[in-house]
Parts: structure tokens; sequence; C-alpha cells
């Protein structure tokens, strides 16, 4: 599998390389497969190798640490969910740590605990907000809305 996605990688980025390169070579007059030109691609020939190389041994190392380490309730097991999710063995670490202490300082009573589910907000406590493209008169009563609650609040004068 791993062969086959590098070699899957090399054709997709040499095509892609040689073809913009080609391209703009044929916008000043020159051909990229004229005899002067050999350097040129190999150049691009081993570009297109050691990107393809990069991109499946990332890709391979994220299969291994999902593996590894699976995500609870299934998560990580898209194609993407490697690029976009998941928690460094470091991150999880200090998350670890973190909580060991906030737990210890609960106990001595040097920290209060929070509870898990904070109160939700009731509708008539949110902030009054409107679309930006609200005629004026709408958002002028929004604007005296929240001035007045934070008159009442005691945070303007």
């Amino acid at each position: 599998m791993n062969m086959t996605r590098f070699l899957l990688l090399f054709a997709v980025l040499l095509a892609f390389c040689l073809a913009l390169m080609a391209a703009m070579m044929a916008q000043y007059g020159y051909s990229l497969f004229a005899p002067e030109m050999r350097n040129m691609l190999l150049v691009a020939f081993l570009v297109a190798g050691y990107v393809s190389f990069r991109i499946s041994r990332m890709i391979a190392r994220r299969k291994q640490r999902l593996e590894d380490h699976p995500q609870p309730g299934g998560a990580g097991k898209s194609k993407l969910s490697g690029l976009f999710g998941g928690k460094s063995a470091a991150q999880t670490a200090r998350e670890a740590r973190v909580a060991a202490r906030r737990k210890k300082l609960v106990e001595e009573g040097k920290l209060e605990e929070v509870p898990e589910d904070p109160q939700p907000v009731a509708e008539n406590e949110g902030p009054v907000r409107v679309a930006q493209s609200a005629s004026i008169k709408d958002r002028m009563a929004a604007r005296a809305e929240r001035v007045r609650r934070a008159k009442e609040a005691g945070k303007l004068d």
C-alpha cells in the first residue's frame, strides 16, 4: 500500500510539475524536451520524488499513530481526520498534569471545583445583536438595548 501510494503521488506530481514547467517555458518560446533542458527534467523528477516520499511518510505516520492510539467514539476513522483532529502525546500528557494539579488544589481547598455544566443563559439575558445588513432602525434599537443592559449592570455611568 505504501509503495502504491508513493508511485501514485509521484506520477501525479511529476505530471503536474512537467505540465506547469512546459507551459511556462512555452510562453517564452522554449521547449522543455530540448536536449539542453535535461537538467530541468532531472530537477522536476527529483522534486516530484522527494515531495511524494514526504507526503507518503506523513500519511503512513498518521495512520500508524491512529492504530496505536485510537480516538474515542470512532473519531479519526475518516481520511481527513488525521489532518484536522487528534492530540499529540505532549498535549495529552499536559492535559493529564493539569487535571491532576486541579484535583489536588480542589482537595486542598485552594480552588473551587468548576461545575461540568454551566448555567444556561436565559434568552433575554443574551446579547442583542442584529445582522450588519439590517436596517438602521433595527441596529440602533439593538444598540440601545445593549446600552440599557450595561447601565443596569453598572458597567456604564
